[in-house]
């Protein structure tokens, strides 16, 4: 088997190339091995990934055809070096308002994740390649529970939870509108714009957790998320600004 599969090239406004693959190993590997050749706001999409991947390797579940896997290569001459980590946060923002606007009760489990009812339903990563950031997101769009039966982790989609089918590209399409202008919102005033908006959305304010960065784990209580997008938390030895790791609710 080929590494990648029958791939074409669109477009839509304002965004120079979608690459789109039948399969691929994933997105961002391509992306990773291609970046030299590809112009910012490139996206890559899969309707199927067979290594495609989370946050810390976790490898991440998506049947062929039925969820939207894509990156995409963002500048960074008018974003500050600080402002690369939260432009995930951002694009959390703009998924979970595009989730609540189709009538699913999303929320943002810091730093990135959405979750509808403590469920995962979209995962976001992002990595610095020659200068650019490369953007992940993996979103549940038309997955049925059968295709969750093997999954260690409750996960839920936009189909479970309305019981109708999606249309992958218009949600796509829809997405890279309105993140677009949220990244240049981001580039000229940074987080504080978004942290009331993020705050609205729940951001499990006041839940017991737990704080797993390596082989460390910090429980204690979720204080707020600051205006730099860091986590203060509340332990049984005082007041804890998290910068990284992997929140358990």
């Amino acid at each position: 088997m080929g590494e990648y599969r029958n791939f074409y090239i669109t477009s839509m406004p304002a965004i120079p190339h979608i690459i789109c693959f039948d399969e691929c190993e994933s997105t961002h590997k391509f992306m990773r091995e291609n970046i030299a050749n590809l112009a910012e706001w490139t996206v890559v999409t899969a309707e199927y990934q067979a290594l495609g991947h989370g946050r810390h390797g976790r490898a991440w579940i998506a049947p062929k055809g039925k969820n939207l896997c894509f990156n995409v290569l963002l500048p960074t001459e008018n974003l500050k070096p600080e402002l690369y980590a939260p432009t995930t946060q951002i694009a959390a923002i703009t998924l979970a308002n595009i989730l609540i606007k189709n009538g699913i009760d999303a929320k943002i489990k810091w730093p990135n994740d959405i979750l509808v009812n403590k469920r995962k339903i979209c995962g976001i990563i992002s990595e610095l390649l020659n200068d650019r950031i490369s953007l992940g997101i993996g979103l549940n769009v038309n997955t049925e529970k059968s295709d969750f039966a093997e999954l260690d982790r409750p996960a839920t989609s936009i189909f479970i939870e309305k019981g109708i089918f999606f249309d992958k590209n218009a949600l796509l399409q829809e997405f890279l509108s309105d993140f677009m202008a949220n990244f240049e919102v981001l580039c000229k005033k940074g987080l504080l714009p978004f942290i009331e908006e993020w705050q609205k959305m729940g951001c499990f304010v006041g839940h017991k957790a737990r704080v797993i960065d390596g082989g460390s784990v910090l429980e204690g209580v979720i204080e707020e998320v600051q205006s730099d997008g860091s986590l203060l938390f509340r332990t049984k030895n005082g007041l804890k600004t998290i910068w990284s790791g992997d929140l358990e609710i």
